[in-house]
């Protein structure tokens, strides 16, 4: 749904009008049914601060930190800001699925994702004051961050107890998306087209930030000997943000031009998640489903 999103966005333009408007509203949609898949019920911070600390390290030192360079290896402001928003987000919802998938500490990964949403409502506006190099409306971050974070997990908690959400989730979620990429792709059309020599420097920042950071990840977790459900785990955090909320805060915040970091590096993520299954293979650790 998101490469299709991707394709029709940028061949069409997105929507002619209120394209800001559908992809907050989607966006919101689709983190609501998305985070009906994580349980708050039974977290003791004191007995998982080890694990949480672990996936912190990963999402908001390694990778935020890798994001947070290139922010500065940037020269345009508006590419810089969008760097910089990317470092701020938690990690993709869909880390959980993705460890479940490869046989991981699915557990352990709800846990951790839980908690680290709830940081991430302090983390978000936190990190873009601190480094972004554009004048930000402190009430207008604060506000998207809770329409776009905050009410999504207060609307999921009913939600998750509906029979039926588990069967209609990935359905709501995919078609979420589907619209969200459509009105950004669309929106960011003309500034890729007007400056099509940023296309290579997005792209090698992007594969690093998925391939390198993932694949380092990995070796270096088996080279200390991690066990494979936690490295799997560990390697989810480390390589995935939530691009749907990077893109919509940069779409509100700063404008089409910052949200380019964010759409680049979703097609390099597509791959990463087409790559990842092989390269867990050959350590016995992808389901037979």
């Amino acid at each position: 749904m998101v490469a299709s999103g991707l394709v029709i966005g940028f061949a069409t333009g997105g929507f002619p009008a209120y394209s800001r408007e559908i992809s907050q509203l989607a966006l919101a949609v689709g983190m609501t049914f998305a985070m009906t898949e994580i349980s708050f019920a039974g977290i003791s911070p004191r007995t998982e601060f080890r694990r949480l600390l672990l996936a912190f390290v990963m999402s908001y030192g390694l990778l935020s930190g890798l994001l947070l360079m290139f922010a500065f290896l940037t020269p345009d402001p508006a590419l810089h800001d969008g760097w910089v928003l990317m470092a701020s987000v938690p990690p993709a919802i869909a880390v959980v699925p993705i460890t479940a998938y490869l046989k991981g500490d699915t557990r352990r990964t709800v846990i951790s994702l839980a908690l680290l949403y709830l940081i991430g409502l302090i983390l978000v506006p936190l990190i873009t004051l601190a480094f972004t190099n554009q004048t930000v409306p402190l009430s207008d971050l604060i506000l998207q961050t809770i329409l776009l974070i905050g009410i999504p997990i207060l609307a999921s908690r009913p939600l998750r107890r509906w029979p039926r959400v588990v069967d209609v989730r990935i359905s709501a979620v995919g078609i979420a998306f589907f619209f969200l990429v459509i009105a950004v792709a669309g929106s960011t059309r003309g500034p890729l087209l007007a400056r099509p020599e940023l296309i290579v420097p997005l792209a090698l920042f992007s594969f690093l930030r998925t391939f390198g950071i993932g694949t380092l990840v990995s070796v270096v977790g088996r080279a200390l000997h991690f066990a494979r459900p936690d490295l799997v785990a560990l390697t989810a955090f480390g390589s995935f943000k939530n691009l749907g909320l990077t893109v919509v805060l940069a779409f509100a915040v700063f404008g089409s031009v910052a949200t380019l970091p964010s759409i680049v590096s979703l097609v390099f993520e597509i791959l990463w998640l087409a790559a990842l299954p092989a390269m867990f293979r050959a350590h016995g650790v992808v389901s037979e489903r």
